[in-house]
């Protein structure tokens, strides 16, 4: 992003904004005025599960922002049907239907295409789950994403990973990388590649295996990973892969020691171990997850069981109800349902996080929260568990991975 006399293009926007997001809010404003969010989300599609676990978490969010701000929430729904190209046309749609702040897009690929409408409509959105460098990195000036970049992931994850290794028993001493093709996939696998040297992590990455996101089969793909000889698997999944990958695993009779996800779906999902069962529990998935020690989680998960009786509450869920409540914060302090000065009060965001676990939520000059902390979780007795870090961890890590053939 350029740099001009100590201004960049989101400060350019910003100008004469600060003002807006430093006012005090004025008692009649929430009461009165209503605000408009539009959600953007693959509620259809290959993405659906976590898609619609993003709709359960906004819902949720803005029943609870409504309480807890005293604000007149409407949320406006958009489905992109898991389709990146429908990023773009459900932005121009919210934005067409009034709605001056947007939250989205789950997809990396969706979540540019929209961020482009709202490039061209001032109109700003919080990413609440997104993790391709790109989403912040190619100056636009109306992102503010909560989630981390996935070299960010990534990296914090190693770095646990590593530490994690350094207490084990024999631990394994290689590693094969399976990973989806697509933006997010692709993006993940080569910040590995860079953080695995950085962070130095005691394995050898011994083959890197790619796959579609729309494969029906990964028989192929999953033999050749074990014909690769490494004893640990480091996969990068959404949560229909991640199941294909695991009954493959079975299928061909392979026994890795370790099965570890970064930047990852599968383990914390409700699908996985519904259609997995036993065989979803052993595998590692580091994660941003809510902090089971919060102040406000238990309060927010009755309401969740109460809502949502026969569903999870999972990240997709957790960073969706996050983004909510930046938004409300964001307008509270502008004291204003206008874009403009939306944009404002998000640039001056510190908010703890209400349900998450983590740091206060800054954004940089490129939209980018500064704060992130990852939690890593094992699938143990068909729940995904905390397992790391210890000041909130649920369990304690299960290693060898239970041989499969054995369960």
């Amino acid at each position: 992003m350029t740099k001009q006399g100590g201004l960049t293009r989101r400060t350019i926007v910003g100008t004469g904004l600060g003002i807006a997001a430093g006012l005090v809010t004025r008692p009649s404003f929430a009461a009165k005025t209503k605000v408009k969010v539009g959600a953007i989300m693959p509620s259809s599609g290959v993405l659906a599960f976590p898609g619609q676990a993003c709709v359960r978490g906004i819902d949720l969010g803005a029943k609870f922002a409504r309480e807890k701000f005293g604000l007149d929430i409407e949320i406006v729904h958009a489905d992109t049907q898991s389709r990146p190209e429908n990023g773009r046309i459900a932005a121009e749609s919210l934005i067409r239907q009034g709605c001056t702040v947007l939250i989205g897009a789950w997809d990396s690929g969706a979540t540019i295409s929209a961020l482009q409408a709202c490039e061209a409509a001032k109109v700003p959105m919080v990413v609440h789950i997104a993790s391709a460098t790109q989403v912040t990195s190619q100056g636009f000036t109306q992102v503010f994403r909560y989630y981390p970049t996935s070299l960010t992931i990534v990296r914090q994850s190693l770095a646990e990973l590593k530490s994690v290794l350094g207490t084990l028993k024999d631990p394994p001493s290689s590693a094969v990388v399976l990973h989806l093709n697509n933006t997010m996939g692709q993006s993940t696998a080569a910040s590995i590649g860079q953080a695995w040297k950085e962070v130095d992590v005691p394995l050898k990455i011994a083959q890197y295996v790619a796959y579609d996101e729309k494969a029906k089969d990964l028989s192929v793909e999953v033999a050749k990973a074990k014909a690769s000889g490494a004893d640990a698997l480091i996969s990068v999944t959404r949560v229909n892969d991640a199941i294909m990958i695991a009954r493959e695993c079975i299928k061909q009779g392979w026994d890795p020691k370790m099965v570890f996800s970064p930047n990852s779906n599968g383990v914390s999902d409700k699908a996985y171990h519904d259609a997995l069962g036993k065989y979803g529990d052993g595998p590692i998935l580091s994660a941003l997850w809510l902090n089971p020690k919060g102040a406000e989680t238990d309060k927010i998960m009755k309401m969740f069981t109460s809502d949502y009786p026969n569903d999870w509450f999972d990240a997709n869920a957790g960073c969706a109800f996050e983004a909510v409540q930046i938004v409300a914060d964001a307008v509270t302090r502008a004291a204003s349902t206008e874009s403009a000065a939306i944009h404002g009060a998000l640039k001056a965001t510190d908010l703890k996080p209400t349900l998450m676990y983590g740091d206060n939520t800054k954004f940089d000059d490129t939209g980018q929260n500064i704060h992130c902390s990852m939690v890593m979780l094992q699938g143990l007795k068909g729940r995904p568990r905390v397992v790391a870090p210890k000041a909130i961890a649920e369990a304690s890590l299960e290693y060898p991975l239970a041989p499969y053939s054995k369960r």
